[in-house]
């Protein structure tokens, strides 16, 4: 079931830690999975990926062995297909049932068993390979609180992560992670007469000239952004699972050109950072 809403911000992909109410007790990790770019393949109507279990790894070993007794895996039975384009804007997807963990360990690696990418352009459905049997991998570190609620997000970058060559589609997955009370978002308007119809987020000072113009033939023009939301009929935008920090914000029209901007736009955990007007460039 695809939501837009929860109490506290949820990217691309999500795990709920809530804890135990005693102090390193048992942790329930919940699942969940997020788009928040959006996809600017031609002719690409779906990206269907189906996912039979998440698995985390909770030793602090950045080189943890796929066999080792650290990982704990939840599996998704019956796997669940879900469209990724569907997952924008702060929608999210659920994924299967709560994994206990304890409280006051820490998360060094998550693990999404992908079964299938499919890739639909119009009616005409063509199987993306993907490169890992083991999963697709996030490395990162996140401390598992000793009671409380943590949400954390897995966002599945389909922009990045979906390369078309020669040889058909190609996953090169690009996926990253947030705790949710330690990420905000940003929403706003653009310039109706800029005709913007995408914005990204870079990193303060991240920002580039050169952003303009894809690197090569499998990597994306603006491959450095954070993320980037599609903007509504409306002028509206959503910047989902942002980390605490400074943003600069980045409209760019259908030819790839940017039109519109604004920068430093402070981020606070577990907030929204409301009323962004990007402004249109000279």
């Amino acid at each position: 079931m695809k939501h837009i809403a929860r109490l506290v911000f949820i990217s691309i992909i999500a795990i709920a830690l809530v804890a135990a109410c005693s102090e390193g007790g048992e942790v329930s990790v919940g699942f969940a999975l997020t788009d928040a770019p959006i996809s600017e393949l031609s002719g690409v109507t779906a990206v269907n990926v189906t996912v039979s279990s998440v698995s985390v790894n909770e030793s602090a070993d950045g080189a943890i062995a796929d066999n080792d007794g650290s990982w704990k895996t939840v599996d998704i039975s019956p796997a669940i297909t879900v469209n990724l384009l569907d997952l924008q804007n702060g929608v999210f997807e659920d994924l299967g049932d709560p994994l206990i963990l304890t409280g006051g360990t820490q998360i060094n690696q998550i693990r999404l068993g992908v079964d299938a990418v499919e890739i639909m352009e119009g009616t005409v459905a063509k199987t993306a390979t993907v490169p890992s049997a083991t999963g697709l991998k996030i490395v990162n570190a996140f401390q598992i609180p000793p009671s409380g609620a943590v949400t954390i997000t897995i966002d599945f970058d389909v922009r990045k992560s979906i390369v078309s060559n020669a040889n058909g589609y190609l996953v090169k997955p690009v996926l990253r992670a947030v705790i949710d009370n330690e990420a905000g978002k940003i929403t706003g308007t653009v310039p109706a007469a800029a005709a913007v119809v995408t914005v990204y987020a870079y990193a303060d000072g991240t920002w580039a000239e050169t952003e303009t113009t894809a690197p090569d033939a499998e990597t994306p023009a603006f491959s450095n952004a954070y993320t980037s939301a599609l903007v509504k009929d409306d002028l509206t935008y959503t910047l989902a699972f942002l980390e605490e920090g400074t943003y600069d914000l980045y409209g760019v029209n259908a030819d790839g050109i940017v039109v519109a901007q604004l920068a430093d736009v402070s981020v606070t955990a577990g907030e929204s950072t409301s009323s962004q007007v990007l402004t249109a460039t000279p």
